[in-house]
C-alpha cells in the first residue's frame, strides 16, 4: 500500500491519522504519495480506519494526541483535549500573573495540568478530577512525560483542597441538554460526566465561581474555558462574587470561548 492509497479515500481524519503515525505533515504526504507503507504502520492505518467508520473519534483510534508540547494518551477514559484549550493555557504561560500554586479542575487527561507543569518548572500544579479513571489516565501521563511539580487527586470540585492557589482554571463540562441531544454522534463516545454541565450548562461555574475566593490568593486569578453563548451570564456571576479585572478571551473562530477574572 502507497500513501496515494490513503489520500485518495478522501477522509481527513484518515489522512491526519497518517501523518501521526509517520511523524509528517500534510503537506509531505501529499508531495510523496508514490512512497510505500510499512507493514507496520500500513496494519495501523487499516485499523484505524476500521474504528473511524465505526464512528470512534480519531484521537481514540489513534490511542495518543499532541496538545501544546506534551503527548498525551487519550482514550475513552477523558474527553478528548481540543486544540483551543491550547489558547488558554499559552495565555497562562505568557501572563504576568503569580503563578507559584495552580489548581486545575477537572483534569480529565491532565493536558491542562500536564503542560502547565512541563512549561512552569517552577509552579506546582494540582489537579483534581471526580473520576477514577480520569486520574488513572492523568497519572499514565504524567509518568510517560516525568514530570515531578504535578499531582492528582480525586476531589468533587474543592471537597478535598485546603490550600490556596495563585490560579484555578477549569474547563468544566458545560454543554447544557437541548445541545447534548443534539451531538455529533462521534461526541456521544466521550464522557458524559466531561460534556454535561446541566440543564442551562452553567452548573458547575455556579459552584466553581461560589467557592472560589476561599481557594484563591488575594490577587489571585479565576480562569475558565466557555461554551460559545455563556459568556455574558458566567460575567454576571462573577460580578456577583466580587471578582474583578474581568477579560474575556474568543478562540481561532471568533467564537467567546475564555473568560479571566482576579479576585476582589
Amino acid at each position: 500500500m502507497k500513501v496515494k492509497d490513503i489520500i485518495n479515500k478522501a477522509n481527513d481524519d484518515l489522512i491526519i491519522g497518517l501523518s501521526y503515525l509517520m511523524d509528517k505533515s500534510k503537506s509531505y504526504l501529499y508531495l510523496n504519495s508514490h512512497e510505500e507503507l510499512t507493514s507496520d504502520i500500513e496494519e495501523k492505518i487499516l485499523s484505524i480506519e476500521e474504528d473511524l467508520n465505526n464512528g470512534i473519534p480519531l484521537q481514540y483510534a489513534l490511542g495518543y494526541w499532541e496538545f501544546l508540547n506534551i503527548s498525551l494518551i487519550v482514550d475513552k477514559r477523558a474527553l478528548i483535549p481540543r486544540f483551543e484549550t491550547e489558547i488558554i493555557v499559552d495565555y497562562i504561560i505568557k501572563s504576568d500573573f503569580k503563578k507559584d500554586k495552580i489548581l486545575d479542575i477537572g483534569a480529565g487527561s491532565g493536558a491542562i495540568s500536564l503542560s502547565l507543569s512541563k512549561n512552569l518548572p517552577q509552579s506546582q500544579v494540582l489537579g483534581v478530577d471526580i473520576s477514577d479513571e480520569a486520574l488513572s489516565l492523568c497519572n499514565e501521563n504524567k509518568n510517560n512525560l516525568n514530570l515531578t511539580n504535578v499531582n492528582f487527586i480525586k476531589s468533587d470540585l474543592f471537597d478535598n483542597i485546603s490550600d490556596k492557589f495563585d490560579i484555578i482554571v477549569s474547563n468544566p463540562p458545560y454543554i447544557n441538554e437541548k445541545d447534548y441531544l443534539a451531538l455529533d454522534k462521534k461526541l456521544y463516545h466521550e464522557p458524559k460526566l466531561a460534556l454535561y454541565g446541566g440543564k442551562d450548562g452553567l452548573y458547575f461555574y455556579k459552584k466553581i465561581i461560589d467557592q472560589a475566593n476561599d481557594y484563591l490568593n488575594d490577587q489571585g486569578h479565576l480562569i475558565f474555558e466557555i461554551g460559545y453563548d455563556q459568556k455574558d451570564p458566567i460575567n454576571e456571576l462573577l460580578v456577583k462574587s466580587d471578582f474583578k479585572n474581568i477579560i474575556n478571551l474568543k478562540d481561532f473562530n471568533g467564537f467567546d470561548r475564555f473568560i479571566i477574572a482576579q479576585k476582589g
